[in-house]
């Protein structure tokens, strides 16, 4: 342990996850809003502790702490649908709140750990990229807007692991042309909406997730290159 007190700060963050996470769920009986609570607590002080620790795996295992995320994402998702109803829209809204639990320990996962042989770079990346697509049409048909930025972020995080872990340089190379399909599917989308002669909440939302998810996905690729 050193000056820093990593494992302190775990702990401390830990106290503070179970003891208001699980406030929240005996007096609203709300697992996904105990989740949130828990997780606001917890990952401010895992990160301290994995910045200043030279072996975070020690105390995170990654696959042990990547099997809890995905757990408490799944939980998220069903007590939604039991909250909410099973509706396709109450499934949308869900996703924001599921992939920011994930995805932050995912991301401390692919980077420490050692990925499973069959958890395959592009197969990844392509199922995040078709996840992306299906969020992003969810949001313009249900006008779900929050899953628009779901899409972004699942997009931006299948590519980056994509990246890291060893897309080929020609693949690389053509996602330099993504943006230019993005503003395309931008204008497409607005065009349509503003032909609906209806609201174009939905729309707008659907044609900056179109343009900003390749935009930020190239920039980040571009810059972990150069």
């Amino acid at each position: 342990m050193n000056r820093y007190a990593p494992e302190l700060a775990l702990v401390s963050g830990g106290v503070l996850g179970v003891a208001f996470g699980g406030f929240v769920l005996v007096v609203l009986g709300e697992f996904y809003s105990a989740a949130v609570v828990c997780a606001l607590c917890v990952y401010p002080f895992a990160a301290y502790a994995i910045h200043t620790d030279h072996t975070p795996t020690t105390v995170l295992p990654p696959r042990g702490v990547t099997v809890l995320a995905a757990l408490g994402a799944v939980g998220v998702v069903f007590d939604s649908l039991r909250l909410f109803g099973p509706t396709v829209e109450t499934l949308l809204s869900s996703t924001l709140v599921t992939v920011g639990i994930f995805l932050p320990v995912a991301a401390y996962a692919s980077r420490y750990g050692e990925p499973p042989a069959w958890l395959r770079p592009k197969a990844v990346e392509t199922g995040c990229i078709l996840l992306a697509v299906g969020l992003l049409v969810g949001s313009v048909l249900t006008g779900i807007t929050t899953s628009a930025a779901s899409a972004v972020v699942v997009f931006v995080a299948g590519v980056l692991y994509g990246t890291r872990m060893g897309t080929r340089s020609h693949s690389q190379r053509r996602r330099r042309y993504w943006p230019v399909g993005g503003f395309v599917v931008a204008a497409g989308l607005l065009a349509v909406g503003i032909g609906t002669a209806g609201p174009l909440d939905r729309w707008m939302a659907g044609a900056l997730a179109a343009v900003f998810g390749p935009l930020i996905a190239v920039a980040l690729t571009t810059a972990r290159n150069t």
